[in-house]
């Protein structure tokens, strides 16, 4: 066998994903770089990680590691690991809502990959049997929950969320990770830049820094199990969680360090060293016909670079010497081989390494007490069902209906109770009622279910919220966070899927120069929240009898170039809704979506990531303008959905019946408003012209939106008016203020500085 350089050198490459189906491959890098992001202690953890286990190796008796198995079975395991499954789900009916038997058919394929007993074990070729490992490991679902109660360890939980698998959906549900391994079970995962994912894991030396309540693996539905749903195309088996669980457990890919042939990238030095750099356009390597493919060795190392079509190799081979005896192993789990060929074996070494990992990162999880308190010694029992359910839409306008669905676990119901406290029907013993609700209110829903002759009751407390139907009639109506600061108390409201992203509201940027609400830059997998909806909502309007019903709103936001190769691809659409929200139809016009490029308000060009973006001025903003129908009750949100864009500010956000839509610099060129001096020291002369006689108002606010007194007020005749503005009088010390003119629906604001 070829010779082994005790060298490690570990790229900072981390959470690598797998997949075996189409281009479903690997979301690796920028998961790790998210973590290093949040916290830096990372770096050194690994590198500690990786210095404790080139200690370990250096005694290393590859006969330690070696099992016998009888009769094709294993002996007793060494280390048994109470699983938990989170079936993520959006409906009932939905694909990725697989099977109790699906998700257990998983646990019985990585009990027989880890224990060395899959059926595909005799494609390995003679050089590598001798060092093919019964890893001594046992997966068993839990059988006790974190409460202490019966569970046959498969959770289900419905989320609007499913085909946006993240580290933020993970939290949706989570049991503690010191107690259990985490598996999700998704319909898409949010990683990677062109490459999809099939599934992701986070590195033991990673849990419980910044990610206890993400620690695990999750797996989109179709390489989950190999029955029913899944799809195992181009391998015998479908082995992404085999793959993934070995990332958990410590294992490096063996191509961990990726530009070189020089050094054991994967630290486990009986997996001969090799080169793969995966692009969109060569995600897996599909080699298995070539029994003696060695990329570290001759004309075979190659690569595709991204974006061609054929290999390239750029690398004297000639220096490598005797670490070019061996062929790549095609045949381990944690490789990107493809075909008859691949994925059935993990080696001795990388037994070792695992066994490492258990012993100094996830001993607890595999402790006497912890088997114990899970359940996983226990006798298999019959659990009652738990009675969970859902709704897609909780919040609804008087006299509409909810559709509830049941979202049972442990077990199947076989009667329904509900009550619907301020519902029609009050009762309903289906598994999918639909409730009228026709006065306002919050109300609590109940469901009682019956299995094994047993009644289980859930209440979910204030679950509906029912609005009156009815909607006061829009003038003017604004989300002033300016002045007033009472936009949430009229009825607005951000909502966001990541709840991590938060929009705040900053001062001294501003379209209409004091405050606007801002939403952190989000770099291309470096903040959890890409491809989730951060939206602002309105509340109801009467539009029926309005004569120009308009909606009008102004951005600022700019193009970012992410980590790697990533470019930001956010997108903005406008929706109106006439029944509450509970459905919403896109607005037509020209402002009702942008996508692409078309976002940016300040061109095409691109800023690095890490930028700061901030609109310097008013032209670095856009302001959208869109008819609004004639509707009893009229609601408007505003949906960003997040793709690395950069800072995103919204201001000057109303609502009008007529057109006159409140903020108007063309009123103050009208009335030829100036003040001067600008800036003063005492006072200073406020100076405007009106054509006829007009109701006005003119008062001075703060930075924070407060107001600060009231200089003039009252119905003003025509002609030439001024006004002063003592800084005593008002108690003003040195710095910015706003003089605000208000006259008739309309409004505006100048900046005035003391000093």
């Amino acid at each position: 066998m070829k010779k082994l350089l005790y060298t490690i050198t570990m790229l900072a490459i981390g959470l690598h994903s797998y997949a075996q189906q189409g281009s479903h491959v690997c979301g690796t890098d920028e998961h790790y770089q998210q973590l290093k992001s949040v916290s830096p202690e990372l770096k050194a953890l690994e590198a500690n990680y990786n210095q404790n286990w080139k200690n370990f190796i250096q005694n290393y008796n590859p006969n330690d590691y070696k099992t016998t198995q009888k009769m094709g079975k294993a002996s007793i395991p060494k280390y048994i690991i109470p699983v938990v499954i989170h079936i993520i789900h959006s409906g009932v009916n939905s694909v990725e809502n697989i099977s109790d038997a699906q998700a257990k058919s998983e646990i019985d394929f990585l009990n027989k990959s880890f224990r060395n007993l899959n059926s595909d074990t005799g494609r390995r070729r003679e050089i590598f049997k001798d060092i093919a490992a019964d890893m001594e490991i046992e997966f068993r679902l839990a059988r006790k929950d974190p409460k202490g109660n019966c569970t046959n360890g498969i959770v289900r939980h419905y989320s609007t969320n499913a085909d946006k698998g993240d580290d933020v959906l993970k939290r949706e549900s989570v049991w503690d990770s010191k107690r259990y391994l985490n598996m999700w079970i998704v319909r898409s995962i949010n990683r990677g830049g062109g490459i999809g994912v099939a599934g992701y894991a986070q590195f033991p030396f990673a849990a419980g820094v910044t990610s206890a309540g993400t620690d695990g693996v999750m797996v989109i539905y179709n390489e989950f199990g190999n029955i029913e749903r899944s799809t195992p195309g181009q391998t015998p088996n479908v082995t992404t969680m085999t793959h993934e669980v070995g990332h958990w457990l410590g294992l490096y890919h063996p191509f961990q360090d990726s530009d070189t042939c020089d050094s054991e990238g994967d630290g486990v030095f009986d997996t001969p060293r090799t080169f793969f750099r995966p692009t969109s356009s060569y995600p897996l390597r599909n080699e298995c016909g070539n029994p003696t493919y060695n990329t570290c060795g001759g004309k075979d190392y190659r690569y595709i670079p991204e974006g061609q079509s054929t290999f390239v190799s750029n690398v004297d081979l000639t220096k490598f010497g005797e670490s070019l005896e061996l062929p790549d192993m095609q045949e381990n789990f944690m490789d990107y081989f493809i075909g008859n060929c691949a994925s059935n074996m993990f080696t001795l070494q990388q037994k070792a390494r695992v066994h490492f990992c258990i012993n100094n990162y996830r001993r607890d999880l595999c402790s006497q007490e912890n088997l114990i308190r899970t359940g996983v010694l226990d006798p298999v029992t019959t659990c009652n069902a738990i009675p969970y359910f859902y709704s897609t839409n909780s919040n609804i306008c008087s006299g509409n209906t909810v559709t509830f669905n049941q979202n049972v676990y442990n077990g199947t119901a076989t009667a329904f109770n509900w009550t619907f406290t301020g519902g029609t029907p009050a009762t309903a013993t289906t598994a999918a009622p639909v409730v009228t609700y026709n006065t306002p209110g919050t109300y609590d829903v109940k469901l009682s279910i019956t299995t094994n002759g047993n009644t289980v009751d859930t209440v979910y407390k204030n679950f509906i919220t029912v609005v009156d139907n009815s909607a006061p009639i829009a003038q003017v109506n604004f989300a002033n966070w300016q002045y007033t600061i009472d936009w949430a108390e009229k009825g607005w409201r951000f909502e966001s899927e990541n709840k991590k992203a938060i929009w705040e509201r900053v001062q001294g940027i501003s379209y209409r120069e004091i405050a606007s609400m801002k939403l952190e830059a989000d770099p291309f997998n470096q903040l959890p929240s890409h491809g989730f909806e951060q939206s602002f909502i309105s509340p109801s309007f009467n539009l029926t009898n309005a004569t120009l019903p308009t909606f009008r709103f102004a951005y600022a936001t700019a193009l970012t170039t992410g980590p790697g190769s990533a470019n930001s691809n956010d997108e903005l659409r406008v929706y109106q809704s006439t029944n509450c929200g509970t459905t919403w139809t896109q607005m037509t016009g020209t402002g009702s979506v942008f996508t692409g490029t078309a976002i940016s308000t300040t061109g095409t060009t691109r800023l690095d990531w890490s930028t700061g973006f901030v609109p310097s001025d008013r032209t670095k903003w856009r302001e959208v303008s869109l008819d609004a129908p004639k509707a009893a009750n009229v609601r408007f949100k505003i949906a960003l959905t997040r793709r690395g864009g950069a800072n995103f500010y919204l201001d000057a956000v109303r609502v009008s019946s007529s057109g006159a839509l409140g903020v108007s610099d063309e009123l103050a060129r009208t009335i030829n408003f100036n003040v001067a001096p600008n800036p003063f020291s005492n006072t200073t002369e406020l100076s405007y012209e009106l054509a006829n006689s007009s109701e006005i108002t003119i008062s001075v606010v703060d930075i924070l939106g407060r107001n600060l007194g009231t200089i003039a007020s009252g119905k003003m005749n025509a002609g030439n008016h001024s006004v002063n503005l003592d800084r005593n009088t008002l108690g003003l010390n040195n710095g910015i203020y706003f003089v605000k003119v208000e006259m008739g629906s309309q409004y505006f604001v100048k900046k005035v500085m003391v000093n």
